[in-house]
C-alpha cells in the first residue's frame, strides 16, 4: 500500500514537471533584446520611407532641356569666328632674304640631284650653297645644269633724260638699259603728262631704237634690249604751250617672246 502511494506521487511530479518545461517564462535579457530590434526595424522602415520620398537631388531642368543647351552651345562654337594672330611681314621678308628659294638644280653623273643657288663658279668646281649648307661639286661630275628661276629682264632708266616744249609738242629724250639677266622684248617709253588736280592732260609712248631680231613667227624688229644693254628713247606728245602741265611721270615696260 505504501509502494502504491510513493509510485502514485512520483508520477504524478513528473507529469507536473513536464507540463511546467513545455511553457518556459520569456528570460528578461531577450525580451529587452528584442524590443531593441523591434525599434531599430521601425527606425529604418521609418528612415527608407523618407528617402523614398524624398531624393538626394532634384533636377532643375530636364535631360531634353540640358541636351537643347548643349546643342545651342555647339551651334556658337560653330558660328565664333577665329580671328587669326597678326601677321608679322617683316620676320617674313627677312626670312625670305636670309633664305631665298633655290635657283638652281643639279644633276650628276651618277643620277643624284642636288638643289641650291651657285655661288662661286670656278673653272674646275661649283660652290653650291644648299639647305644642309655648302657643298664642292667638281664640274667632271655634273651631268646637267637647271635654272629654277627663270630669269627676267630688268629695264631701268638712265638719267633724268630731256624735255624740251615746243609751241605744238613736248619732246623727251632719254636712255635705258636692261639690268636683268633675259632678253627684253618690244621695249617700249611712255611719258603721262598732268594737270593741278591731277588730271591726265595727255599720254603717249615710242619705243627704243634697241637691237634687230627676227622671231620665229617671222617678225622682225629693233626694239629689243639684251642684257647689259642700253638704248636710245624719243617720246613726242602733241600739245600746245598754252596748256599748263603740272608734274610729269615716266614708266617703261616689255614683253617676252621666244
Amino acid at each position: 500500500m505504501i509502494r502504491t502511494t510513493i509510485l502514485v506521487f512520483v508520477i504524478s511530479l513528473t507529469i507536473f514537471n513536464f507540463g511546467c518545461g513545455g511553457k518556459k517564462s520569456p528570460d528578461p535579457d531577450t525580451k529587452e533584446n528584442i524590443s531593441k530590434k523591434t525599434a531599430v526595424t521601425e527606425i529604418f522602415a521609418d528612415s527608407t520611407e523618407v528617402i523614398n520620398s524624398a531624393q538626394f537631388y532634384q533636377l532643375e531642368e530636364s535631360m531634353e532641356d540640358i541636351q537643347k543647351e548643349i546643342e545651342r552651345l555647339q551651334i556658337q562654337v560653330m558660328e565664333y569666328e577665329y580671328q587669326p594672330p597678326e601677321t608679322d611681314y617683316t620676320k617674313q621678308l627677312k626670312e625670305l632674304i636670309d633664305n631665298p628659294p633655290h635657283s638652281h638644280k643639279i644633276t650628276l653623273k651618277n643620277g643624284s640631284i642636288i638643289e641650291g643657288s651657285i655661288e662661286k663658279d670656278k673653272l674646275d668646281y661649283l660652290l653650291i650653297k644648299t639647305d644642309l649648307g655648302k657643298l664642292t661639286i667638281s664640274k667632271s661630275d655634273i651631268e646637267g645644269i637647271e635654272d629654277l628661276v627663270l630669269p627676267m629682264p630688268e629695264v631701268v632708266f638712265i638719267g633724268h633724260g630731256q624735255e624740251e616744249v615746243f609751241a605744238t609738242h613736248h619732246l623727251f629724250t632719254g636712255k635705258v638699259m636692261n639690268q636683268g639677266s633675259r632678253r627684253g622684248d618690244f621695249v617700249r617709253v611712255i611719258y603721262n603728262l598732268w594737270g593741278e588736280n591731277t588730271q591726265l592732260i595727255r599720254s603717249d609712248s615710242s619705243f627704243v631704237e634697241g637691237t634687230q631680231i627676227i622671231y620665229r613667227s617671222g617678225i622682225v624688229t629693233d626694239t629689243v634690249l639684251e642684257p647689259n644693254q642700253s638704248a636710245q628713247f624719243r617720246v613726242e606728245i602733241p600739245l600746245s604751250d598754252s596748256i599748263q602741265v603740272a608734274y610729269i611721270t615716266r614708266d617703261v615696260r616689255w614683253a617676252l617672246f621666244d
